[in-house]
C-alpha cells in the first residue's frame, strides 16, 4: 500500500542510499525547489549517500555543474548520473545525426555530428526544440530517414516557461511510430540504474525519488528498489489515485 509521508525525515533512516531525480525534484530547470538544499544537507549529515539521477541528454559533468551552481554543495552527493552519460559510454560510432536543442553542447566528442543523415551511423535524440519546433516539424524532419536511433532522454514531457512541452522521448516515440528503430537509455530502462548502483557500491536498501510515475516509479520498481513520488514537477496537481504505477511512498513536496 502507498504511504503518504510529511517529509523525507519520516523514512530516510530506513535506507542505505538514495537515487534522487534532478528536474522536477531538486529544481524546476531554473532554480532549486524550496527545501531541496536542506534535504541534501541532512542526508549528507546522516551519512546516506546520494546519486542525482537525470534523463538528460547531456553528460554527467554539465549536470553536476548545474546542480552545484544552483546551490547544492558538491560534497552532498556522490555524482550525477545522466542518461546522456550512460549512452555516451556505450557508443562505438564516429558520426551521428543530432536531434537536440539548438545551441546546446552535449559534449559527445569525439563523435562528429553531421548535417546529412546519410553520412551518419546513428541518430542521437538528445534534446528537444519545443515549443519552437512541434511534433509535426519533427515528423517532416524524419521523412526518408532510416537510421537506427538512440534516445538518450526517454522523458515525454519537459517543464518549460510555456508549460509542459514534448521532450525527447515524445520525439523518439514519433520516429518509432514512423517505422524507425529506437534504442532507449535512461529511466525507466535498467542501464541507468545499474550505472548508479555501481557508483554507490550496490547497497541493499535504496530509495528512488522522482516526480514521474511513468519514469521514476516504474524504473525504480523494475530495478527492485523502493520508490517515493514527489507531487511537484510533472506530477504537480496529480491525485494519488491517478498515479500509475503507484509508488511505495508519496509526499507533497521535496522537503526534510
Amino acid at each position: 500500500m502507498m504511504r503518504r509521508i510529511t517529509g523525507l525525515r519520516d523514512i530516510a533512516r530506513d535506507f542505505d542510499a538514495m537515487l534522487i531525480d534532478q528536474f522536477g525534484v531538486i529544481h524546476d530547470g531554473q532554480k532549486l525547489y524550496p527545501g531541496a538544499a536542506e534535504v541534501l544537507a541532512e542526508l549528507h549529515a546522516a551519512d546516506i549517500p546520494v546519486v542525482v539521477m537525470t534523463n538528460s541528454g547531456k553528460r554527467a559533468a554539465p549536470n553536476t555543474k548545474r546542480v552545484v551552481k544552483m546551490g547544492i554543495a558538491r560534497d552532498h552527493f556522490v555524482d550525477c548520473v545522466s542518461s546522456g552519460e550512460v549512452a555516451f559510454q556505450s557508443l562505438d560510432v564516429k558520426t551521428a545525426f543530432l536531434v537536440g536543442k539548438d545551441g546546446e553542447d552535449y559534449e559527445f566528442d569525439p563523435v562528429r555530428f553531421v548535417v546529412d543523415p546519410k553520412e551518419a551511423e546513428v541518430m542521437l535524440i538528445l534534446g528537444s526544440n519545443a515549443p519552437r519546433a512541434s511534433l509535426d516539424d519533427y515528423r517532416a524532419l524524419f521523412r526518408g530517414i532510416t537510421l537506427p536511433a538512440l534516445c538518450c532522454n526517454p522523458d515525454r514531457w519537459m517543464i518549460t516557461s510555456a508549460g509542459l512541452q514534448p521532450a525527447p522521448g515524445a520525439i523518439a516515440a514519433l520516429y518509432e511510430e514512423m517505422g524507425g528503430k529506437v534504442s532507449w537509455v535512461g529511466k525507466p530502462y535498467p542501464g541507468i540504474y545499474q550505472h548508479a548502483l555501481k557508483l554507490l557500491g550496490n547497497p541493499s536498501r535504496v530509495l528512488c525519488i522522482g516526480d514521474s510515475a511513468e519514469h521514476d516509479v516504474a524504473g525504480g520498481r523494475a530495478a527492485g528498489l523502493s520508490t517515493l513520488l514527489v507531487q511537484q514537477g510533472v506530477s504537480a496537481g496529480v491525485a494519488e489515485t491517478e498515479l500509475e504505477p503507484q509508488p511505495d511512498f508519496v509526499v507533497e513536496a521535496f522537503k526534510w
